[in-house]
């Protein structure tokens, strides 16, 4: 994910079950993978309070797991996160990477019924450049409209963004620096 998560509260969960990550350095390899799933709880609940980060929930159907197993794992890490928000510790929140393909429609849409934001990260429609990576499109999920009474005046974000060796800069379509 290219972060240096010594500096930050971040815990990086990778979900793939089966993976050898020696040859990334330290700082980047993530804090846990999802090879069990009573260690994994027991692990999250005794972490200090931080972002958790899951990449590549959408691997464990791949394994072989049901959609509702994988369902009920995110909702499960939803509930410890808001578990300890309320009691003063808490996570800042809970991100999840899917690739969202055939096989995992159903189990995205039910996340988005579940979750505050969506974030979609594409490519550009007209093709390749040098000045912008890709877009991102912020939309709101269920509970973001459950909560907030303005929510039908929320529209979707798009962001154009540009990934450097060290950096991400995200900006309005028409508004990269270059550009300007």
């Amino acid at each position: 994910m290219g972060v240096n998560l010594a500096r930050h509260k971040l815990q990086f969960v990778n979900g793939l079950v089966q993976a050898d990550f020696s040859a990334l350095p330290p700082a980047t390899r993530p804090h846990f993978t999802l090879d069990k799933w009573p260690e994994f709880f027991q692990w999250l609940n005794e972490q200090p309070p931080s972002l958790l980060i899951i990449d590549g929930l959408c691997s464990l159907l791949d394994q072989g797991f049901g959609m509702s197993q994988v369902l009920q794992f995110f909702v499960s890490c939803q509930r410890i996160a808001e578990t300890k928000a309320e009691l003063g510790g808490g996570y800042a929140g809970l991100v999840v990477n899917v690739l969202l393909d055939e096989f995992s429609e159903l189990l995205v849409r039910s996340m988005i019924r579940r979750s505050h934001y969506f974030f979609s990260f594409e490519g550009l429609s007209s093709g390749a450049s040098n000045d912008v990576s890709g877009q991102l499109t912020v939309i709101p999920g269920h509970l973001h409209c459950q909560i907030q009474t303005q929510a039908k005046d929320f529209k979707p974000a798009l962001l154009h963004y540009r990934v450097s060796d060290v950096t991400v800069q995200f900006f309005s379509p028409g508004q990269s620096s270059t550009v300007l």
